[in-house]
């Protein structure tokens, strides 16, 4: 790696060595190349770099290398806590580096083809579940057999506790015994222990990655060292491109050493960040329109509404909706949205001759570096991606153009070059939410339920600029539009869902909680409009469509219970949706003041299996919940000939502090393998929030964001 370190600020790590795994998903493997990692957790001794998931060194200290991203969504806790329930090592023994780029490190995934080392779709616990739990159940086996060899005793005698093995007056800490182990085979079959044998998995410990944060010692990609530091400047209108550039004034500012070219614009770069940009300002730049000419609000708005119209079916229930007249037919939209992540984009990148150096935060790193050393013409071996902390995904860090940007500048010079977007360029050159519309129709019964449910939706797909076109109309991709709206809780006999798919030259890609983001608002204040329209309470209703489906029942059941009666003064939503292998109900409790919602209560549930940390569930139910009240109430990209107005957070309002509500998250007991937790939090907040507008108002909000729709 880079000699480059300051290490009161980051500590990459010469990993201390003694036993080490390495674990595949078709096995154990062991992995010859090492990279160096940011090490969470305590400090262990130095010794022999090994690449494994789990290094335990002489002091006894357990390593995992972590193959997911931590951007405050508690992996960096998690992942360790299942290898150390299955190790039977102390918490707080356990350190966590910063796995390389390797096919070792990939895991199933129920959302993308095939193995991916991606942190998304809140898979991390779930893909990494089976896979660490395993290489602790090996680790300890090996230790123990090691411990038996030397004391000459059967290995069934032998039992391990906080990383030690103990045989009658025998006992030896695993760091004793970690050379000796280091020379065995690992077993091909191990026993994991029975959930009833937890003892740290379902509780809270410190989170890992807190103190760093607290104390200033976390590194971000932002806080790594360079010697230059860039910014750019791109076309701002989607489908446009750069025509001319005087870059003079720029060149004249003091401190800068370039100005160089890149995909879609300009790179300046100097002696510091702050120089880049003032540089950068003085950049007087032509741009040529291109296909954005002309696209602006309105034109979105009647592509997605004209959409309708070839909307095709993909998914039926019960033969799909029969025909005659509806009792309801509504339609609804949401508009683009960007992520909004606190820290800009970055990536540090030191081009060597042998080797290239990429130090970022970011959500897909073998894709990343795919594309590093594609741009470089370097092969994929020589190229060595650093995963730092995140400060903010939310899917955005999933896309890896800035990333290549760093590469494209970074390869004119032989020191590391930091490229640093401007929260402008973040603004306006995003992955973002896609907008979509959904028209929805309801037949109900003689007894007021739903009989017939037909759904036309038009969307862009966020996979688009991801897949080769010939796979974008496979079934599983088009299902990004429309989980949800498909494969619904509700006991309704006869439903099909159409979706037609439209083409913008704005690039659109995962948000949180993706396709339940906007389905989770359109389903659930539908079904509240056929509750009023049946003259039934929508509490009521609900249950009655979840008859048949008692999991989700629980846990609407149980939001409701905890909520407890409506305060005096205040109006009732609920909402419900399933994504990520979770289920979450929500109940919010508002009051509308000059036409202005104010929510005062949420009461979340969540099943969402087998519960790691409860904390850290809680804590991103509640963060998701938060985002999701920001987006409705505010949330809203807007475009002029392809470009986006909003560009900085004083036009992109989040949720203040004042304005956010009290949080109360309960967990449903359950047995089932892990769920997410990132984003099924998200999905029942805007649907909830547009039923309790309806119990107060009598008006029915159908578009997102709220905005001032309440004071017409």
């Amino acid at each position: 790696m880079s000699s480059i370190v300051n290490l009161s600020r980051r500590g990459f790590l010469a990993s201390a060595g003694g036993l080490a795994l390495g674990f595949s998903l078709s096995g154990l493997a062991p992995i010859s190349e090492l990279d160096a990692g940011l090490s969470l957790g305590p400090a262990g001794e130095a010794g022999p770099r090994l690449n494994a998931w789990i290094q335990i060194g002489p002091d006894g200290i357990a390593t995992l290398r972590m193959a997911a991203a931590e951007m405050g969504q508690g992996v960096s806790t998690a992942l360790p806590m299942m290898l150390a329930e299955e190790l039977d090592v102390p918490f707080e023994s356990v350190r966590v580096v910063s796995a390389p780029v390797h096919p070792e490190y990939r895991r199933n995934s129920p959302t993308f083809p095939g193995q991916v080392q991606l942190t998304g779709g809140s898979e991390s616990v779930l893909g990494y579940w089976p896979i660490l739990r395993k290489a602790g159940a090996s680790a300890r086996a090996m230790l123990v057999t090691a411990a038996s060899k030397r004391w000459g005793v059967p290995a069934s005698t032998c039992t391990t506790a906080a990383g030690a093995v103990t045989a009658g007056e025998h006992s030896a800490t695993y760091g004793e015994l970690a050379a000796t182990a280091a020379k065995l085979k690992a077993p091909k079959s191990v026993s994991l222990k029975d959930p009833a044998d937890f003892t740290l998995i379902g509780t809270s410990p410190p989170r890992k990655d807190l103190p760093g944060k607290v104390d200033g010692t976390a590194v971000f990609g932002i806080d790594v060292p360079a010697e230059l530091f860039a910014t750019v400047k791109v076309c701002p209108h989607f489908g446009g491109s750069l025509l001319a550039v005087d870059d003079a004034a720029a060149r004249a500012v003091p401190g800068v050493v370039d100005v160089v070219a890149i995909d879609g614009g300009i790179a300046v770069v100097a002696d510091t960040w702050h120089r880049a940009r003032k540089a950068a300002d003085r950049l007087v730049l032509t741009w040529d329109k291109g296909d954005g000419e002309g696209l602006d609000d309105a034109a979105i708005a009647g592509i997605l509404q004209d959409s309708l119209e070839r909307a095709k079916v993909l998914w039926k229930h019960g033969g799909g909706a029969k025909r005659g007249a509806w009792d309801l037919d509504e339609t609804y939209t949401v508009p683009h949205l960007d992520h909004a992540p606190i820290e800009p984009l970055n990536a540090t990148v030191h081009v060597q001759a042998d080797r290239v150096d990429v130090w970022t935060g970011t959500q897909g790193p073998a894709i990343a570096r795919r594309r590093v050393a594609r741009i470089l013409g370097r092969p994929k071996d020589e190229v060595f991606l650093h995963t730092t902390l995140l400060g903010g995904g939310f899917g955005r860090r999933g896309f890896s153009r800035f990333v290549e940007q760093a590469a494209q500048v970074a390869k004119h010079f032989d020191v590391p070059v930091q490229t640093l977007w401007t929260r402008e360029e973040q603004f306006t050159h995003g992955h973002y939410r896609p907008a979509s519309i959904c028209r929805m129709q309801a037949r109900l019964g003689d007894d007021g339920m739903v009989t017939d449910f037909r759904v036309r939706m038009g969307s862009q797909n966020i996979l688009e600029d991801l897949l080769p076109e010939v796979l974008n109309d496979l079934p599983q991709i088009i299902e990004t539009i429309h989980d949800g709206m498909s494969h619904g809780p509700y006991a309704i006999p006869h439903q099909d869902v159409a979706v037609a798919q439209i083409h913008l030259p704005i690039p659109v890609g995962w948000w949180r909680s993706v396709h339940g983001s906007s389905n989770g608002f359109y389903r659930e204040c539908f079904v509240d409009e056929c509750a009023h329209k049946a003259g039934i309470d929508p509490i009521e209703y609900r249950r009655r469509l979840l008859a048949d489906n008692p999991r989700e029942l629980a846990v609407f059941e149980l939001a409701v219970d905890k909520a407890g009666p409506v305060p005096a003064g205040m109006h009732r939503g609920v909402a419900l949706f399933a994504s990520f292998g979770s289920i979450v109900a929500e109940v919010v409790d508002i009051t509308v003041q000059d036409g202005w919602p104010r929510v005062h209560r949420l009461s979340a549930a969540i099943d969402c299996g087998v519960v790691i940390h409860p904390d850290t569930v809680r804590a991103q139910v509640m963060g998701a919940a938060t985002m999701g009240l920001s987006a409705a109430l505010y949330g809203k990209l807007s475009f002029v000939d392809g470009a986006v107005v909003e560009t900085n957070f004083h036009q992109y309002k989040l949720l203040s502090l004042r304005e956010s509500p009290t949080v109360s998250t309960h967990i449903v007991p359950s047995a089932e393998p892990p769920g997410g937790v990132g984003e099924p939090g998200l999905p029942p907040l805007a649907g909830a929030l547009g039923n309790a507008i309806f119990a107060a108002t009598g008006k029915r909000v159908r578009s997102l964001p709220i905005g001032d729709q309440l004071k017409a």
